[in-house]
């Protein structure tokens, strides 16, 4: 079977690793990274409200009285070789359209007010000398195959292990593996394999070590920190204020017509890298309270065998949620969800889901018992 029959579509956790690593000699700041990695899962779409402009970009924000661009919801089917280009040329397709979005429904703000409040209460699992946070991620990536007549689709597997310690200024280990575990969404095993299609399209894989986490940069513990690299430092530059922190986030987040969405999708990577503090992690709840078009889309979602509560924003094709346990107010996961019948996913297929355990160990590359 050739890899030209393979299209896949990325997780938001596989497009940042993808990005550093495909990219380790391009030098770049973390706020280009952040857009180049935006622009990559959109692409452009005309419509009646809508006018289409392309530009390359080079510096991360837009100039001195530059409006911010705004650019289309839909996602690429994108390679390994696509990210690569992409990062190095900066090339955008921005997209503007117009209109609004109800508030956030009274169920959802009631959901993370109480998220927040179980929050406040907990009690962050402290690290102690010699000791190491260890992330578990596990990420279920779409992977199409164009069989010419027949498309098929699965999600693939694939097991992030990070282990931070008690000083983010020491040394970190990050490990990444594929699995076997695939769920086909488009046809069954079966049908794909008598038509030559065969799921485990070859992702990034291998062991890194690095200060600070920076396992793909030359310059290390120099990186301010963002939505998705949430240093200490950063998390301390945010407004303890629910009404100022939405006010970042919706400042930092791409400018585009998904709106509320992206939104969610920024804040769910912070809360992904369980690095957030319990305190900050209440006023990401809070502030999420204020997001266009929020709601309560499953009382009971199970992710990775955890079960809790899914809030979601639906942009009309895809609907992006997060999963919070209600008894105490910790981060599960994140899902997307199609929510209309389009290229072949029928309403209500899960396209990508991230979900996320944390423990404490006692050393590096150790995992943790029971």
């Amino acid at each position: 079977m050739s890899d030209d029959n393979i299209r896949r579509v990325w997780t938001e956790d596989e497009l940042d690793a993808a990005l550093e690593v495909l990219n380790a000699d391009v030098r770049t700041d973390e706020q280009v990274l952040s857009r180049a990695r935006a622009a990559l899962m959109i692409t452009t779409e005309s419509g009646e409200n809508e006018v289409t402009t392309t530009e390359e970009r080079t510096t991360a924000e837009p100039a001195i009285g530059e409006r911010r661009p705004r650019r289309s919801g839909r996602r690429w089917l994108a390679t390994a070789a696509g990210v690569g280009v992409l990062v190095a040329g900066a090339l955008i397709a921005q997209t503007v359209s117009f209109g609004g979005r109800a508030p956030a429904t009274a169920e959802a703000v009631q959901t993370l007010d109480r998220a927040a409040a179980q929050t406040i209460g907990a009690v962050d699992e402290p690290v102690g000398p010699g000791q190491y946070r260890y992330i578990a991620m596990r990420t279920w990536g779409l992977e199409t195959h164009d069989m010419g007549d027949k498309v098929f689709a699965n999600l693939a597997e694939n097991l992030i292990e990070t282990w931070v310690p008690a000083n983010e200024q020491d040394e970190w280990m990050l490990r990444r593996d594929t699995t076997d575990n695939n769920q086909w969404v488009i046809g069954t095993e079966e049908e794909a394999k008598a038509a030559g299609a065969e799921a485990g399209f070859a992702s990034v894989e291998g062991e890194w070590r690095a200060k600070c986490g920076d396992f793909h940069s030359d310059v290390k513990c120099q990186t301010e920190g963002n939505w998705q690299n949430p240093t200490a430092a950063w998390q301390a530059s945010l407004p303890t204020d629910p009404d100022a922190l939405f006010e970042r986030l919706n400042a930092d987040a791409p400018d585009n017509d998904r709106g509320g969405l992206e939104l969610l999708v920024y804040a769910a990577d912070a809360l992904c890298s369980s690095l957030i503090t319990k305190d900050v992690r209440a006023n990401i709840y809070k502030a999420l309270e204020k997001i266009p078009g929020l709601q309560v889309t499953e009382k009971q979602a199970n992710l990775g065998g955890r079960i809790g509560i899914a809030l979601g924003v639906d942009d009309g094709d895809v609907r992006q949620d997060i999963i919070i346990d209600p008894a105490t107010g910790q981060f599960i996961g994140q899902r997307q969800v199609t929510t209309d019948d389009v290229n072949g996913f029928k309403a209500g297929t899960v396209t990508s889901l991230s979900s996320v355990t944390t423990h404490v160990v006692d050393a590096m590359g150790v995992k943790p018992t029971g």
